[in-house]
C-alpha cells in the first residue's frame, strides 16, 4: 500500500497411515456439512479419522516483489503515459522520491533472467492497471504521482507508465516459460480518489452519530445485512453522512469497470482515523473507500477478479489492506474467487493478504474463514529484532503462535514471510538502524544471516526488489523505493549498499554482488531439500543469542537442524535437545558446521561463530516408536461449556518424537468436521465457534500418529455456551 537435494544418504520413508479426511475448499466451522470428513475403513473400530497436515503446492515457491516503476526502464517512450503536460499532469518526476521514475514492463521483460538467476520462482508486482495519476494539493511539493499502482480507478487497461496489454500478456508469458508463477497485487479496498463531499470536509463520521439510511430513510446496519439479498436500496443524497460528488464532471464516468462510477457503492464517511468502526468504513488517505458490504460490490469484485485470471493467466494475487476489509467480504470472495480460478485452469491458485501489525489472532481470522494465507509481519518483526542483534526470545514467541493459523486447510507453513519491506523499509535499513556504528562487513554479515533464516524457517519466503543489491535507504515508504536502474532522486543516490561500493546513482543489476549470489546459494539449497520447503517446525527455546529449530519432511523422517548466532563478535555454544538421539549430524549449509551427534537422550551441541547460521541434516531416518503414544485432552474439560468465539482446544501426547494430531469434531449427532491437524508439540489447535448455536453439544476427537503403528484416540465432550 502507499503512505517476502535430498542427498544419497536418505533411507526409505517411513509415512503414516493414509489420509482419510475429505474436506472442500476453504471449509469452516460455519458450515460443518462443507467439512465432513467421510467415515474410515481403514482404520480399527473406535479411532478417530486421520489427515495429513495442510500444505500448499506453492511451498516449493520463493518469491521476488517488485516495485515496477522502481525497477528497470525498458521503453523511456512511455515515461509519461503519453499525456502532455508536466508532472503534475502524468507524474513523471525521477528527481522526486514521490513520482513516477520509469519502470516499465518492457524493463522487467528484459530483466527475468536477473530475477531467474536468484533461483526465485514466483513475481509479485505493483497494481499494473490505471491510476489516478496524481493526488494532492496542486503543486509538485504537496502532491504524490501514483508511482506505486496503489490508486487504480481503470481495471480494464494496464497503466501506460508500464506499458501495454500485449506487454503484460508477455510478461506474464516469458516468466512462466522461465519456470515463474505470477502474483497481481490486488486492491479491493479502494479506489484512487474521485469522489469529493459537498460538505467540503473530510473529518470521520461515526455510524453512531450518522446511521446509514436507507433510501426511505430507515437507518440501518450493514454489518447486519452484509452481501445479503436484503441489502437495502441506497439514496446518493440521504443515505449517507456526507453527499457524494464531483470536483470535475468528467469524473463521474472516469473508472472503469462503469459499476465503479455509482457513488452508493463506497462509504462516503471521511477518512479512517485507524481506530474502530473507521478501519472499515473509513476512506484510506483519501481514497475512495467501497462499500464492501454491498452486494453488488461483493458481485462486481468477484466478476472483475476472476476476469483479470481469465484474462492474464496469472497464478496468485496478494490482497492490499486486507483489514481494512470486513471479514464477511472474504467469506464470498476468497471461495468464489479460488472457484473461478480453477475452472481457468489455475487449481493451485495462490492468494496472500496483508494485515499488517503482529497480532497473530487478527491475521489468522482471516486464513481460519477461507482466505489461503497472509502476510507473516508477527516473523517480520521477530527476525528483525533478532538479526540486528537482540536474543532469540521474540523469535521463539513468534513461532510459538503459530497454531492460531491451524484449520481444515491452513496452518504457518502457509505463510508468506519477508523481512522488511516497501512500507516499514528494507532488511538493510531495518539492520542498519539499530547498528549505527557497525562496519560494512557486519551489517553484509547480518544481512546473510537474515536471508539465511528467512530461506530455512516455514513459509514462503518473499525478497523485496534491490535487497539482493544491499539497498538500505533510510526508512520507510517512499524512503524505500529506490531505482534499481540508475538513480537521479536525491534521497536515493546518497545510500551506502550494503556489501559493494555501488550506490543507487548506477545501474544496480550486478550478479556478482555477495547478496545476489548469497540468495542464489539459498534457493538452490532451499530447492535440494524438501524439508525446508514443506517439513514441520520444532522450535528450540535455547535463549540468549542462539536461535536454533527442526525441520522434518513426514515422508522422508530425516531431521534437518537450523542454529543461529546473532552475536557478532563471540562464537557462542549451543545445546539443546533435538528429535534424533544418538545420531550423526553433517553440515550441508552454506556455511559449513562441524561434525555433530547427539547423544541417547537427543542433546544436540555445537559452537556457533558470530553472526552464522548451520544448517545440518542427520544420517539417519528418525525411528518411529514402538507404539503409539497416549494422548489425552487438556482443554476443555469433559461435560464442561466453551465460550462462543476462538477457543483454545489442546492435548497432551505422551512422546518426544515427531508425532501429528488430528482434531475433529461432532456437532450433536452429525457427522465429523475436520477442525485441523497440528505436526509441532503442544498440540493445539484455536477453534472459531462463534457460528455454531447455542447449547449445541460438541465432541471433540484428536488422533495421534506417529508412524506405521495403529493410531490412538481421545475425546471430550462440551457444550457451545452463550456468545459473549
Amino acid at each position: 500500500m502507499p503512505p517476502a537435494d535430498p542427498d544419497s544418504q536418505a533411507s526409505p520413508a517411513v509415512s503414516a497411515p493414509p489420509q482419510t479426511a475429505t474436506t472442500s475448499p476453504q471449509a469452516t466451522a460455519a458450515d460443518p456439512a462443507e467439512a465432513t470428513i467421510a467415515p474410515t475403513t481403514t482404520l480399527a473400530a473406535g479411532h478417530g479419522p486421520v489427515a495429513a497436515p495442510a500444505r500448499h503446492p506453492y511451498l516449493d515457491r520463493s518469491i521476488y516483489f517488485v516495485m515496477v516503476d522502481r525497477f528497470s526502464n525498458g521503453d523511456p517512450g512511455n515515461d509519461t503515459a503519453g499525456i502532455d503536460g508536466g508532472p503534475l499532469d502524468h507524474g513523471f518526476l525521477p528527481t522526486n522520491r514521490g513520482y513516477h521514475h520509469g519502470g516499465d514492463l518492457r524493463g522487467l521483460i528484459d530483466r527475468l533472467p536477473y530475477i531467474a538467476g536468484l533461483g526465485l520462482n514466483a513475481l509479485w508486482i505493483t497494481p499494473p492497471f490505471t491510476n489516478r495519476y496524481v493526488q494532492g494539493s496542486g503543486t509538485i511539493a504537496a502532491s504524490s504521482s501514483s508511482y506505486h499502482g496503489y490508486w487504480q480507478i481503470d481495471f480494464d487497461t494496464i497503466d501506460p507508465h508500464l506499458g501495454t496489454e500485449a506487454d503484460m500478456i508477455e510478461l506474464v508469458d516469458a516468466a512462466h516459460g522461465l519456470g515463474m508463477a505470477v502474483f497481481f497485487d490486488a486492491v479491493l479496498n479502494h479506489t484512487g480518489d474521485v469522489i469529493v463531499f459537498e460538505e467540503d470536509s473530510n473529518a470521520y463520521r461515526s455510524t453512531s452519530a450518522y446511521p446509514y439510511l436507507d433510501a426511505d430513510g430507515n437507518p440501518f446496519d450493514p454489518a447486519e445485512v452484509a452481501g445479503s439479498a436484503d441489502f437495502p436500496a441506497l439514496d446518493p443524497v440521504t443515505s449517507f453522512p456526507y453527499t457524494p460528488t464531483f470536483a470535475d464532471p468528467a469524473d463521474a464516468t472516469v473508472k472503469s469497470p462503469d459499476w465503479l462510477n455509482d457513488v452508493t457503492l463506497y462509504h462516503n464517511r471521511g477518512n479512517t482515523t485507524f481506530h474502530g468502526e473507521s478501519n472499515l468504513y473509513g476512506d484510506f488517505f483519501g481514497l475512495d473507500d467501497l462499500f464492501t458490504e454491498h452486494p453488488a460490490v461483493v458481485e462486481g469484485l468477484i466478476e472483475l477478479w476472476a476476469g483479470i485470471i481469465e484474462r492474464y493467466g496469472i497464478d496468485g494475487m496478494r490482497v492490499d489492506t486486507m483489514k481494512h476489509v470486513g471479514i464477511e467480504f472474504w467469506d464470498a470472495f476468497s471461495s468464489e474467487v479460488l472457484e473461478r480460478a480453477a475452472v481457468a485452469g489455475k487449481q493451485d491458485f495462490f492468494f496472500f493478504g496483508e494485515v499488517s501489525g503482529t497480532d497473530p489472532i487478527l491475521a489468522s481470522s482471516y486464513t481460519n474463514r477461507g482466505v489461503p494465507s497472509v502476510l507473516d509481519f508477527v516473523v517480520d518483526a521477530a527476525l528483525a529484532h533478532y538479526v540486528a542483534g537482540g536474543n532469540s526470545g521474540v523469535v521463539v514467541q513468534a513461532f510459538d503462535r503459530d497454531d492460531w493459523y491451524t484449520d481444515a486447510d491452513t496452518n504457518a507453513s502457509m505463510l508468506v514471510t519477508f523481512f522488511g519491506n516497501h512500507d516499514e523499509g528494507r532488511m538493510g535499513y531495518l539492520i542498519s538502524r539499530d547498528n549505527r556504528s557497525a562496519s560494512g562487513d557486519v551489517l553484509l554479515a547480518r544481512m546473510k544471516l537474515g536471508f539465511d533464516l528467512l530461506f530455512a524457517m516455514r513459509g514462503i519466503p518473499t525478497v523485496y526488489y534491490g535487497d539482493e543489491q544491499g539497498f538500505t535507504g533510510t526508512g520507510g515508504d517512499k524512503l524505500a523505493r529506490q531505482s534499481m536502474f540508475p538513480s537521479v532522486t536525491p534521497e536515493y543516490i546518497d545510500d551506502d549498499n550494503i556489501g559493494s561500493d555501488v550506490t543507487p546513482a548506477a545501474d544496480n543489476f550486478d550478479p556478482d554482488h555477495p547478496l545476489y549470489r548469497h540468495v542464489a546459494a539459498l534457493t538452490a539449497l532451499r530447492g535440494r531439500h524438501t524439508a525446508l520447503q514443506r517439513g514441520a517446525q520444532i522450535t528450540h527455546d535455547v535463549g540468549g543469542p542462539i536461535l536454533a529449530f527442526s525441520r522434518l519432511d513426514r515422508d522422508e523422517r530425516v531431521e534437518y537442524v537450523v542454529v543461529a548466532n546473532s552475536n557478532q563478535s563471540l562464537g557462542v555454544p549451543a545445546r539443546f535437545g533435538v528429535l534424533s538421539a544418538d545420531t550423526a549430524f553433517h553440515s550441508v549449509g552454506i556455511n559449513e558446521g562441524p561434525p555433530v551427534r547427539t547423544d541417547r537422550s537427543g542433546e544436540f551441541f555445537v559452537e556457533v561463530p558470530p553472526l552464522t547460521a548451520y544448517l545440518y541434516r542427520a544420517d539417519d531416518v528418525l525411528p518411529s516408536p514402538a507404539e503409539t503414544p497416549e494422548i489425552r485432552f487438556l482443554r476443555p474439560d469433559d461435560g464442561g461449556t466453551i465460550p462462543s468465539y476462538r477457543y483454545r482446544i489442546e492435548v497432551d501426547v505422551d512422546t518426544d518424537t515427531y508425532a501429528e494430531v488430528t482434531f475433529s469434531a461432532r456437532l450433536d449427532s452429525s457427522d465429523p468436521i475436520l477442525l485441523g491437524v497440528d505436526d509441532t508439540a503442544p498440540y493445539r489447535i484455536y477453534w472459531d465457534t462463534s457460528q455454531i448455536a447455542d447449547s449445541t453439544e460438541v465432541t471433540f476427537t484428536a488422533t495421534v500418529v506417529t508412524g506405521p503403528t495403529a493410531p490412538r484416540s481421545a475425546t471430550t465432550t462440551a457444550t457451545v455456551g452463550i456468545r459473549p
